[in-house]
């Protein structure tokens, strides 16, 4: 017992010293400014939610070949893997430990249920006001938003299928699905925690991607909360890959919603002047 209290006590505060360096390292990177993103949660912002829900829903109008054949991909594995999503949950839960349940308590889960993105971003923001650094504030604000309509979308898709949690029913039965309209007690389907995860990933990603490492971290991170839905058995795998989809889908939108920029801008600089600026897309 005594082990098992230290050893959370080192994974909480260790994690939380490696999430600073995380923030002091990334709030430092170089790149792209994002000019035409608001730096606080004014108006605009408010109203980019709208803009991005926009462009996620009538995306698949403007989708390329290669796109439509990775969305069939990700379904169609979906399909294999569905045969086969109480088979995987049983190797899962045969493989339990006291490490990997601290492991999935203390350092996967609070990413996929917010705790960990608002130290994360709020890092961030705090950073940016301190150092008057609005590139910082604006990266606060876009993963905030990756984060939040990540977790709308999952709970809008929960609701449309009602899917039975593998922990619900005796013996699990990955086959239940209620449908639409079904209340609040089916919501397997797709993991929220996942898809939130995902979004994080594929935004920071989009916004480092001049740091590989960066990519590494954070699509790792995501990995692990999806893994960890399956260990905790609270998600089928079937439940994960989707969410996974979707909240890559949702985080790329997010950053290139972000990174759009006009040919000219005009505006009061920094220095108290009128500029005007030309800036290749």
């Amino acid at each position: 017992m005594l082990y098992n209290q230290i050893f959370g006590y080192l994974i909480k505060h260790v994690f939380i010293l490696n999430l600073l360096v995380y923030i002091t390292f990334t709030g430092y990177c170089q790149g792209n400014d994002f000019y035409n993103y608001s730096y606080k949660p004014d108006k605009e912002y408010i109203k980019s939610y709208i803009d991005v829900g926009k462009k996620i829903v009538t995306s698949p109008g403007s989708w390329e070949s290669r796109q439509w054949f990775a969305a069939g991909s990700v379904l169609a594995a979906g399909s294999v893997i569905y045969i086969f999503d109480d088979d995987i949950r049983k190797i899962f839960q045969r493989n339990r430990s006291d490490f990997l349940d601290y492991t999935s308590k203390y350092i996967f889960e609070p990413w996929g249920s917010g705790l960990y993105p608002a130290l994360l971003f709020g890092g961030y923001y705090i950073h940016g006001l301190a150092t008057n650094n609005k590139k910082s504030r604006k990266i606060a604000l876009g993963g905030t938003q990756a984060f939040i309509m990540g977790a709308i979308s999952s709970q809008i898709l929960k609701h449309i299928f009602h899917r039975h949690r593998p922990n619900q029913d005796e013996p699990p039965d990955p086959g239940l699905w209620e449908g639409p309209f079904k209340g609040w007690q089916y919501t397997s389907f797709p993991s929220g925690h996942t898809t939130a995860a995902f979004a994080i990933a594929s935004f920071m990603s989009g916004v480092y991607k001049d740091k590989v490492w960066v990519g590494i971290l954070s699509y790792g991170i995501a990995t692990g909360v999806g893994l960890s839905r399956i260990y905790d058995n609270v998600h089928w795998p079937t439940d994960v890959l989707i969410g996974a989809a979707v909240g890559f889908a949702i985080g790329k939108s997010v950053y290139n919603f972000m990174d759009s920029r006009t040919a000219f801008s005009f505006g009061i600089s920094d220095t108290g002047g009128i500029s005007l600026a030309y800036r290749i897309q």
